[in-house]
């Protein structure tokens, strides 16, 4: 997949992978019209506006939901050998595992596997997988995403922030969540900094 990086806007060359964006808002100056010129010609598509500055109702898209961004310091983290339930997945079947549970086997694939600057958690809980998250290393910050917990268990924001310390150890934590969600993440220990809104078509 191409992209380019250019007038504080990035963008897809050609169809994102499944649950991508097309185009990413990353200056608050980023203005409607040069979204919109980034998706001409495409009929479906999808744009996450960072900021929640503008309004892209009347332009043929629809508001799919609104969310929160948030911020924790980094800490340490566990010591590797420490007992934890989390862990990172290291092999292709127990990602398969992992993305069936989650719906994501187009999305995350084994290659990612392979990469320092990523660690795809698990959480078991009596041998099953009861949670996950993608912790991505970019400038300086992680990136924590795709967080999900199966029926019947709870996520503690708090003990995944000290699990992904163990592999990103004092690095700051970033991420976005809505609803309950958001709360427990709060209740992690996590600060809420500003608004984010994404948009289809």
């Amino acid at each position: 997949m191409g992209s380019m990086l250019a007038e504080g806007l990035w963008s897809t060359l050609d169809a994102p992978p499944p649950l991508h964006s097309d185009a990413v808002v990353v200056e608050p100056a980023v203005t409607a019209d040069q979204v919109l010129t980034r998706l001409d010609g495409r009929a479906h598509g999808g744009v996450k506006d960072s900021f929640a500055r503008m309004d892209l109702s009347g332009e043929g898209l629809t508001l799919l939901f609104t969310a929160t961004w948030f911020y924790r310091k980094g800490g340490q983290g566990r010591k590797r050998g420490e007992s934890t339930s989390w862990t990172a997945v290291t092999s292709p079947t127990e990602l398969a595992e992992w993305t069936r549970r989650h719906d994501t086997r187009d999305v995350l694939l084994p290659p990612l596997l392979q990469r320092a600057h990523f660690r795809i958690m698990a959480k078991y809980v009596d041998g099953q997988i009861a949670a996950g998250a993608v912790a991505r290393l970019g400038s300086g910050t992680v990136d924590v995403s795709n967080v999900y917990v199966m029926p019947g268990h709870r996520l503690d924001w708090a003990e995944l922030a000290e699990a992904i310390g163990t592999y990103f150890p004092c690095r700051p934590l970033v991420g976005y969540e809505r609803g309950a969600a958001l709360r427990a993440a709060l209740e992690g220990g996590f600060l809420p900094t500003g608004e984010l809104r994404v948009w289809v078509r």
